[in-house]
């Protein structure tokens, strides 16, 4: 499936964003505290536009499974 696909690269960019989240609290660094924050807003935007070619997909081939797709 389609959505299994948009999951799985949600659950990556959960985990970059909890690792980057927690590297500067073990370093003791603090310029590198907006980084998580310009992951999350990039995550953000992949999965609106995922969401928007899932809608699309659906709606001309009328399944969101990946084998009806003529890749």
């Amino acid at each position: 499936h389609l959505v299994s696909a948009l999951l799985c690269l949600e659950s990556i960019i959960l985990s970059i964003y909890i690792a980057l989240s927690i590297w500067p609290i073990q370093t003791q660094a603090s310029l590198s505290t907006l980084l998580p924050i310009l992951i999350l807003t990039f995550s953000a935007c992949k999965a609106s536009t995922g969401l928007a070619l899932l809608v699309a997909s659906a709606r001309t081939h009328g399944s969101h499974h990946l084998h009806n797709f003529n890749l």
